[in-house]
């Protein structure tokens, strides 16, 4: 026996399908170091980036973080290494990003919360390095499209000792 696809089943997919594309083209644009059109278009004026410390589960409240960026500092830190003033991205480190586990996990009305997994390889100074873990998003729409409203990447390694450093937006 075949399913058809409902009405809402149809937008559901419709949904996350826009949804996934707007994920994958934020990749695209942080893999290629379009740091400034990435924040301009993909970013809203109240955006928070954050990365956990790789020892917090469940994004504790008050525990220490490695990046809590609001839009000012967000927009100081993609100027410093696009301006050559972070060391160990000069030059620049290739990326490669691979997302996959794209989900929907609320629609609050006003924004969607949205969760994918992501491998993030970075090579340069003859080192590559990968990091693993999980986005999370509030994703606020806007016509066709979206913009990001909050976005914690929650890296799934016990330490960064092996990195050294995160130099790069995960």
């Amino acid at each position: 026996m075949t399913s058809v696809l409902t009405v809402d089943d149809a937008a559901q997919v419709g949904l996350w399908h826009r949804v996934s594309q707007f994920i994958f083209r934020e990749a695209r644009l942080l893999d290629e170091w379009r740091l400034i059109e990435w924040y301009d278009e993909m970013l809203t004026d109240d955006i928070r980036y954050m990365v956990p410390a790789t020892d917090v589960r469940d994004e504790s409240a008050g525990a220490l973080g490695l990046i809590d960026d609001d839009a000012a500092r967000l927009r100081q830190r993609i100027e410093q290494i696009l301006n050559g003033e972070v060391w160990c991205e000069n030059p620049r480190s290739r990326t490669n990003r691979m997302i996959s586990n794209v989900e929907i996990l609320a629609d609050q009305g006003s924004y969607l919360e949205v969760a994918a997994h992501v491998i993030a390889y970075r090579f340069g100074h003859g080192r590559s390095d990968a990091y693993v873990g999980k986005y999370r998003f509030e994703l606020v729409p806007q016509g066709e499209s979206f913009r990001i409203r909050r976005r914690v990447v929650v890296l799934d390694h016990e330490t960064l000792y092996e990195h050294g450093k995160l130099s790069i937006i995960l």
